[in-house]
């Protein structure tokens, strides 16, 4: 296992479709961080010269918790991001499995390697994947804002927070933001690891790399189109991964609840029953 387990993870951190996954996330990093620096000398320009007339609300400067691409409600970047986030946790590792059974790579690798472990260390370096490589993107942001916004603690009379008091951990955003926010972080590279997993799933179906990238995207906003009809926004992954909640009833069981669940679905469809199947 331990041996199958590092040659997955050689192949995993060689591979160019990590680093241009991570490009394209780090391109949205920087993108709304240049965004937000604007943004913030225009607002303060309009501050000094009209003052409070400018806007309906109090003035407060923006902070830490409402310029980092996990709490900034209104641009480009964290929409795209999110909305992307299941090629880009998928892009990285999951079709692998499908080149290797194209070009034979599988049937070498089984003959040096057990059945279990090579199959087994599929999965985990898939979950793995997708779990570093939006870690890594999402901390990017939240340490490049913090090295020039104030770390200041949100005060809803401004309105500059999208964050409600009555959302999941409503309270403890409003009285310890760092901590809502990296416990979010990690909510969002569990599903990230997840959505790989599931584009390993249906690995098995294809042996085209497009469709195992795609094919994870395409199911999960279905997924949220189909939530979206009944008004059960709270149960979508493409909702309530955004740390800023843009949909009401998202608890903590819901999320939990889902991730067990598609895990258990990708480990039972991938790992049990396809280490089963001869090589062809």
């Amino acid at each position: 296992m331990k041996e199958a387990l590092k040659l997955e993870l050689r192949r995993l951190f060689s591979s160019k479709e990590l680093y241009i996954a991570l490009a394209i996330g780090l391109t949205l990093v920087v993108w709304l961080f240049v965004y937000e620096i604007s943004e913030s000398v225009r607002l303060a320009e309009q501050y000094a010269t009209y003052g409070d007339k400018v806007s309906a609300y109090l003035y407060y400067p923006k902070t830490v918790f409402n310029s980092c691409i996990e709490l900034e409600y209104d641009a480009l970047p964290p929409i795209l991001l999110y909305l992307l986030f299941p090629i880009i946790a998928a892009f990285p590792y999951a079709s692998t499995y499908c080149k290797d059974r194209k070009t034979g790579y599988l049937k070498n690798l089984l003959i040096r390697v057990d059945r279990k472990d090579c199959y087994l260390s599929k999965y985990i370096v898939s979950f793995l994947s997708g779990f570093l490589l939006s870690g890594v993107i999402l901390l990017s942001s939240l340490l490049l804002t913090m090295l020039v916004f104030p770390m200041l603690i949100p005060e809803a009379v401004t309105q500059n927070y999208y964050v409600q008091s009555g959302n999941m951990w409503g309270n403890l955003f409003y009285t310890m933001p760092m901590l809502y926010t990296l416990l979010y972080i990690l909510i969002d590279m569990l599903w990230c690891g997840c959505m790989a997993t599931f584009a390993l799933l249906i690995s098995m179906f294809t042996r085209s790399a497009f469709l195992t990238v795609t094919g994870s995207f395409i199911v999960f906003e279905v997924l949220d189109y189909v939530h979206s009809l009944f008004s059960l926004s709270q149960f979508s992954p493409i909702t309530f991964l955004r740390p800023i909640q843009t949909s009401d009833g998202i608890s903590l069981g819901i999320i939990m609840g889902e991730f067990i669940v598609l895990m258990a679905a990708s480990f039972a469809g991938f790992y049990l029953l396809e280490r089963k199947k001869d090589v062809f």
